[in-house]
């Protein structure tokens, strides 16, 4: 059931899979909602995927669904699994890869 207060986005990966398909070779990027003071976004990356350095202007966290990700931030590189959740802040520059295909959910807050 939704409401103005209350919507399921996803009961699961099975979800996001039927929402936004995996692109070969690439990322596919979905809106999965706007509310009051964030976004929130679904990435479906590809294997060997490279979401080049690049930055938000905004605070971000990023969620793993599912699949393997590295991370690179700060001169440090993350390997994150299913269930990591990274916090990053306004303007910081990162990059993301992807180790396997993988899920991240984006939320943008501000």
């Amino acid at each position: 059931m939704t409401t103005d207060s209350s919507r399921l986005i996803a009961a699961g990966t099975r979800d996001l899979e039927e929402q936004n398909p995996f692109r070969e070779g690439r990322i596919a990027p979905a809106k999965a909602m706007d509310g009051p003071g964030f976004k929130l976004r679904h990435l479906a990356f590809d294997a060997g995927v490279v979401m080049r350095e690049h930055s938000a202007p905004v605070p971000l966290l990023l969620h793993v669904a599912s699949g393997r990700v590295l991370l690179r931030i700060h001169d440090a590189e993350h390997e994150l699994l299913p269930g990591a959740v990274f916090y990053i802040a306004p303007k910081v520059p990162h990059e993301v890869e992807a180790s396997e295909p993988s899920r991240l959910l984006l939320t943008l807050i501000g």
